[in-house]
C-alpha cells in the first residue's frame, strides 16, 4: 500500500554497472525504491550484494548507469553540479563506519565542521550542536578530543555531525560496522531517538540482521536486486 507520508527520494529502474576488465557488474539491477519522510529504513544484503552501490545512488553521491533519481520529485539528473551540491549540503548528511572526526579538534568542533562556510558560521549553530550532542548522551564531552572518546562515542559524535544542518535525511553506511555489538545497540538507539523526536529520515545500510528490529521499513537486496520490502507497525 502507498504510504500517506511526503517522499522525500524515490529511483525508478536503476541500473549500475562497472567495467573490470573484459566483465561487467551489475552492481545494481532495475531497482526501483521510495524514502518516506520520518522512515528508519534498513537496507540488508550480504557483502557484494550491491547495497553501499544503492545508497551511493539514493544519496546523490553517485550517479546511476540507467534509470532515474527523484529528489523531492525533483529529477536530479537537470540539476548541474553546484545545484547538486547545494542539495546535498541541505537535504543530506551523511553517517560512515570509520568516524572521519578530525583529531586535533574536539567534539563539538568536529561536529560544527559542516557549518564554517556558511552564513553565521558556528556561533549560529553552536547551540543546537550542543543540544543534539545532549540529546545522544555525550552533553558532558563537548571539550574532549577523539582518542579520548570510545569508539561508540565517537560514532555519536559523526551521528551529531551529519544532523547539524538540519537535513531531511541521513544515510549511515555500517555505521555499526567497528563496533562491539553492545556498543553498536547504543549507537542505533541514539539514531533511533533522533529519528524519533526530530522525525528525521534514516537509511541504514548493513550487513547486521540485528539492526532490522528497529526498521520502520525493511530492504531486502541480494545481487543488485531488492528482493523484498516489510513494513514495521511500532505500537
Amino acid at each position: 500500500m502507498k504510504s500517506t507520508k511526503k517522499e522525500v527520494i524515490r529511483i525508478k529502474n536503476v541500473f549500475k554497472h562497472y567495467q573490470l576488465g573484459d566483465t561487467i557488474v551489475k552492481a545494481l539491477d532495475g531497482v526501483s525504491l521510495s524514502i518516506y519522510e520520518g522512515d528508519f529504513v534498513v537496507i540488508v544484503g550480504p557483502s557484494g550484494s550491491g547495497k553501499s552501490t544503492l545508497m551511493h545512488i539514493l544519496g546523490t553521491l553517485d550517479n546511476p548507469t540507467k534509470g532515474e533519481v527523484f529528489v523531492d520529485d525533483e529529477n536530479i539528473d537537470v540539476l548541474d553540479d553546484w545545484h547538486l551540491a547545494m542539495l546535498r549540503r541541505n537535504k543530506i548528511g551523511f553517517i560512515f563506519q570509520s568516524f572521519n572526526l578530525i583529531p586535533t579538534l574536539t567534539t563539538l568542533e568536529n561536529v560544527l565542521i559542516p557549518v564554517e562556510p556558511l552564513s553565521g558560521g558556528t556561533e549560529r549553530y553552536q547551540d543546537r550542536a550542543i543540544q543534539l550532542l545532549d540529546e545522544i548522551g555525550l552533553g558532558d564531552r563537548l571539550l574532549h578530543k577523539p582518542d579520548e572518546l570510545s569508539g561508540g562515542q565517537r560514532q555519536r559524535v559523526s551521528i551529531a555531525r551529519a544532523l547539524i544542518n538540519n537535513p531531511e535525511i541521513i544515510f549511515a553506511d555500517e555505521p555499526t560496522g567497528n563496533l562491539d555489538s553492545k556498543t553498536g545497540k547504543q549507537v542505533i538507539e541514539s539514531m533511533k531517538l533522533l529519528n524519533e523526536k526530530e522525525n528525521k529520515t534514516f537509511v541504514i545500510v548493513t550487513h547486521d540482521p540485528s539492526i532490522l528490529e528497529y526498521a520502520s521499513r525493511k530492504v531486502f537486496i541480494l545481487d543488485g536486486k531488492i528482493t523484498k520490502i516489510e513494513e514495521t507497525k511500532f505500537k
